[in-house]
């Protein structure tokens, strides 16, 4: 098994770039900018509930989409894909899957980040684990299903994967970028730190473990906050995501 992290390993995004893109996405140009300042400001607040418990940090910032249309999020996380995920990927990423896939490793994502995010990038690998929201009459509530895949409860997940599908983990190979996905590097033969943090990197230069540094594809500067554009000619329709305006 090739197993993936997603945020900071296979692209340079994350869920609040996700949701940002999402919430904007529908909304006049005005509201946008309320949005933007908004967003900005809890920044170090949200940094910090990550950093303490990554798990936590999940199920407190999926409320945001309580109320959020599945077709409309569908929709539109499929015009996402090439404005953002794929902008932001890393290629030797991408060519790292692809290259276990020719071997024939199973490949799978391991994510926090939610199903409808990362529909678009299924084809890449033989297998998704990821979170999930529950819906009710066609809207999300903003509830997982689960606990999301991350810490412990990530290496659980690779472990009840290698079990089902006869898989040594022992032979296996992670790719992650943070000291939260050391559970899911530990448990595999051969963990890979992938544009590692600080703490990181130290700890598998310690450890003997291979570092890779991959980078985005060439392209312009990003703005510090992923904005949705509607589609020319499309009306300003009103977005769940961002109930009434953004004070």
């Amino acid at each position: 098994m090739a197993a993936f992290d997603l945020e900071n390993t296979l692209i340079a995004s994350n869920v609040v770039a996700s949701y940002s893109w999402l919430a904007t996405r529908r909304l006049p140009t005005d509201d946008r900018l309320r949005f933007i300042l908004k967003t900005l400001a809890e920044a170090p607040s949200l940094l910090a509930l990550d950093r303490k418990d990554r798990s936590d940090f999940l199920r407190f910032f999926y409320r945001r989409y309580d109320g959020a249309p599945v077709d409309q999020l569908e929709e539109d996380s499929a015009e996402m894909f090439s404005a953002l995920i794929l902008a932001k990927s890393f290629p030797a990423a991408i060519r790292r899957v692809r290259e276990h896939r020719r071997l024939g490793h199973r490949t799978v994502l391991i994510t926090g980040a939610l199903n409808f995010v990362i529909e678009p990038i299924r084809p890449l690998f033989d297998d998704i684990v990821c979170a999930e929201m529950t819906s009710e009459n066609g809207v999300y509530t903003g509830e997982l299903r689960e606990v999301p895949p991350t810490g412990e409860s990530r290496a659980q997940a690779m472990m009840d994967y290698a079990e089902l599908h006869d898989l040594d983990l022992r032979e296996s190979v992670a790719y992650a970028d943070s000291t939260s996905d050391l559970p899911m590097l530990d448990i595999v033969g051969f963990p890979v730190a992938v544009n590692p943090e600080t703490r990181l990197a130290a700890l598998a230069r310690k450890r003997g473990w291979l570092v890779e540094h991959w980078e985005k594809a060439a392209g312009g500067s990003a703005p510090p906050m992923p904005i949705g554009r509607r589609r020319q000619g499309r009306g300003g329709l009103a977005n769940p995501l961002v109930p009434g305006r953004v004070s």
